[in-house]
């Protein structure tokens, strides 16, 4: 009985030590882990100053692909708020308003997404056509 129980653990401390030392040669090899970490989405509704069309919704949704971790950003100049799609694997909200503020527009607060809490308007963010020319002469759509 005990050779039994001997031998069952040395399998398991064997096949234990195998995959450990495969895991280190992976990493030796490769520089780093391969281990798949999954993103985690995190949505916000951020209010947003200096907005004054369609143009400035577009620029903001161009920003998102400088921004490191962002997925997307859905703006509306009429209402003055952005939703923000982001991995908080790669980024937190801090960073995130830091982006935005280098496209010169200014972050002024967020709060966590809720679809039933939003304007309408910015709901159908995706299928509206915007009549709005720009006020500021910053985007160049006067």
């Amino acid at each position: 009985m005990f050779n039994k129980k001997l031998a069952i653990t040395l399998a398991i401390f064997i096949a234990v030590m195998v995959s450990f030392s495969a895991y280190v040669m992976d990493i030796a090899a490769n520089g780093e882990s391969t281990t798949t970490v999954l993103p985690v989405i995190s949505t916000k509704l951020v209010k947003i100053e200096g907005m004054t069309c369609e143009s400035c919704e577009k620029a903001l949704a161009g920003a998102a692909k400088k921004i490191k971790g962002v997925q997307s950003i859905q703006a509306s100049a009429k209402d003055g708020v952005a939703i923000v799609k982001f991995d908080l694997v790669k980024t937190d909200i801090d960073d995130v308003m830091k982006g935005i503020r280098k496209t010169g527009y200014r972050p002024i607060s967020y709060e966590d997404y809720d679809p039933k809490k939003v304007p309408e308007t910015l709901q159908k963010i995706e299928q509206k056509e915007s009549s709005m020319k720009c006020g500021a002469g910053k985007c160049g759509s006067k």
